[in-house]
């Protein structure tokens, strides 16, 4: 399994680089929740490159399943990606909840 491909990486500095100035602490995704959904948002995206279809497609679908993950959370895109954004310029930080999201990772693959 694929924990971290070039695909999720080039989304992810997406995100960061279209990020705008804010308070840091305003509207913050905890890191718990925010564990959870980087674990489903892979979860996801592994389901999906198992399928058959061309590129693009594939890309649509894995947009529109991240953004059921967002709405399960409660939680705006740009939400998603101020948080996201802050927790990549503390790197202590991501490292923790990146540490937390592979330990259940492996945990899941294990059980499966």
């Amino acid at each position: 399994m694929r924990l971290f491909n070039v695909k999720y990486f080039c989304l992810l500095t997406f995100f960061i680089i279209t990020s705008c100035q804010f308070n840091e602490k305003q509207d913050l995704i905890d890191k718990d929740m925010m564990v959870q959904i980087l674990i489903d948002m892979h979860l996801a995206e592994e389901s999906i490159e198992q399928l058959k279809y061309e590129k693009d497609t594939l890309e649509a679908l894995f947009s529109r399943k991240e953004m059921e993950i967002l709405d399960k959370y409660n939680i705006s895109e740009e939400q998603y990606r101020r948080s996201y954004s802050f927790y990549f310029f503390e790197p202590e930080e991501l490292d923790k909840i990146y540490e937390v999201m592979l330990d259940s990772l492996l945990l899941y693959q294990q059980t499966k």
